[in-house]
C-alpha cells in the first residue's frame, strides 16, 4: 500500500462564491432605488419634503444612511429622481402605444390612464412632482423643463395628426395640449381610487369630458 493510499482523502474546497454579473447589479440598484424613491415619496407626503432628512429616509428604506449615500448623493437627487419618473413614466406609455400604431384618440386617452395609473401607484411621487419642482436645482429644473416640454410637442403632434384625420376640432395644437393636461393635472389633489374607479375608468370618464365638451350639442357658449 502507497502513502498515497493509506491517507485520508483530502477534504474539497468550497467553490468561491460566483461573482453577479453587471445585469444583476444593475437590476438590484434599479429596485432599491425604487423602493428608496417610494418610501421617500410618502415621508414627502406626510411630513412634508421640507420636514424630511435623509436618516428617516434611510429608516423607511431599511437602510443604514451610509448605505443609502450608496444609491443617492442626496434629498435633491431623490426629488429629481422622482420627477424624472413621472416624465418617463407617461413618455414611456405613449411611445409604446405610437409604436403599436394606435389611433390618436386611444393615445391621448392612454396618457391619462398613465397619468391616472400613476396617481394610484405612486400618489406621493406625483405630488412631489406637482409641488415641489422649484426645489431642484437650477441645472434639474432645466432637464425636466427639457423633459416636459418634449412631452408637451408630442402629445401636439398627436392632436395636430387627429385635426388633420378629422377627429379633432382644428384649433392650435399647442394650446389644446395645454389644455389637455390641465384637466388632470390638479387630480393629485382629488383623485381616489376607491371613489372615482380605476384609472382606466377615471381616464375615460375625463377623456370623454374633455373630448366632448361640456355644453350640449348645438348650444351656442359664446357670450
Amino acid at each position: 500500500m502507497t502513502a498515497a493510499e493509506g491517507s485520508e482523502p483530502a477534504a474539497e474546497k468550497p467553490a468561491p462564491p460566483k461573482r453577479r454579473g453587471p445585469k444583476v447589479d444593475q437590476e438590484l440598484t434599479r429596485q432599491r432605488r425604487e423602493d428608496i424613491l417610494r418610501e421617500a415619496a410618502n415621508l414627502f407626503d406626510q411630513v412634508g419634503y421640507h420636514g424630511v432628512n435623509m436618516e428617516m429616509i434611510a429608516e423607511a428604506a431599511g437602510l443604514k444612511k451610509p448605505t443609502l449615500y450608496h444609491y443617492v448623493r442626496g434629498k435633491d437627487e431623490i426629488l429629481f429622481l422622482m420627477q424624472r419618473a413621472v416624465i418617463v413614466g407617461v413618455r414611456e406609455g405613449i411611445d409604446k402605444r405610437i409604436a403599436a400604431g394606435k389611433a390618436p384618440l386611444e393615445l391621448l386617452r392612454g396618457v391619462y390612464e398613465d397619468i391616472f395609473r400613476q396617481l394610484r401607484d405612486a400618489p406621493g411621487t406625483v405630488r412631489s412632482f406637482f409641488e415641489h419642482g422649484r426645489e431642484l436645482t437650477p441645472e434639474q429644473q432645466a432637464e425636466i423643463s427639457k423633459e416636459r416640454d418634449a412631452f408637451t410637442r408630442v402629445v401636439a403632434r398627436v392632436i395636430f395628426h387627429g385635426m388633420e384625420a378629422g377627429l379633432l376640432t382644428k384649433a392650435d395644437p399647442r394650446l389644446m395640449a395645454l389644455c389637455f393636461f390641465g384637466v388632470v393635472n390638479w387630480a393629485y389633489q382629488w383623485y381616489d381610487p376607491l371613489r372615482d374607479g380605476e384609472p382606466e375608468t377615471i381616464a375615460e370618464k375625463c377623456f370623454d369630458i374633455f373630448s366632448r365638451g361640456m355644453a350640449a350639442p348645438n348650444v351656442s357658449v359664446r357670450v
